[in-house]
Formats: C-alpha cells, sequence, structure tokens
C-alpha cells in the first residue's frame, strides 16, 4: 500500500509496546518487545529484530506516557532493513474509540 491509499496520517511514535502473535490456528507464535516508528487511527508500523508472517494476528499493548492502549491487529507488511531490523506493518481490526481517544491524547492529529 502506497503512501497515496492510506486513510489515515501518520504520525512519528517512539514508543515500546508489547506483542503477542497468533499463527494460522490461533496459537502463540511469538511475542516480545518492539518500537513503534509510526502510529495512525488505522494502524501501527513497529521495529523489531524479527519478523512477522503477513496476515498473522496480533495483539498489541502500546505504552504511551500516563497509559496503556490495548487492540489487536494484522500484519500488513513486512521489510528487512538489515541483519537486525525489520519494519513491521500492522492495521488495526479491534480498537475502540475509547482506544483511539487514549491515543490521541499524546497525538490529537489522530483525529484529523
Amino acid at each position: 500500500m502506497s503512501s497515496q491509499d492510506r486513510k489515515s496520517t501518520r504520525l512519528e511514535s517512539d514508543q515500546f509496546i508489547s506483542y503477542r502473535v497468533y499463527d494460522s490456528e490461533d496459537r502463540i507464535c511469538g511475542e516480545g518487545m518492539a518500537k513503534t516508528r509510526d502510529i495512525s487511527r488505522s494502524g501501527v508500523a513497529v521495529e523489531n529484530r524479527t519478523p512477522f508472517e503477513i496476515n498473522s494476528k496480533i495483539e498489541l499493548t502500546i505504552a504511551l506516557i500516563e497509559i496503556l492502549v490495548k487492540t489487536e491487529g494484522v500484519v500488513r507488511n513486512v521489510d528487512k532493513i538489515d541483519d537486525s531490523t525489520y519494519h513491521i506493518g500492522i492495521q488495526f481490526t479491534d480498537i475502540t474509540e475509547d482506544e483511539i481517544q487514549k491515543i490521541a491524547k499524546e497525538f490529537p492529529q489522530i483525529l484529523e
């Protein structure tokens, strides 16, 4: 997906997230911590040392300054940057308006 195809503005972000990745049979196949690169109303891009499978379901807990945002998503793209760095695009699939409002407290432009 090109940046022109995106409906949500991506905002530069530098938060830690914890994640849990599920396989096609809904079994946990990975978990850990990653760092966000950018965030929008529709998803988040993270930097991680290991790749995720495209279309994998993922649970995320994003650590903002004063609160945690919990959501689910699906891995949409994975780009290898070097031998130990991957940029991973995750589309939110289950995020409530309440969780969006929590993100907006730190990133008010997310509501534009």
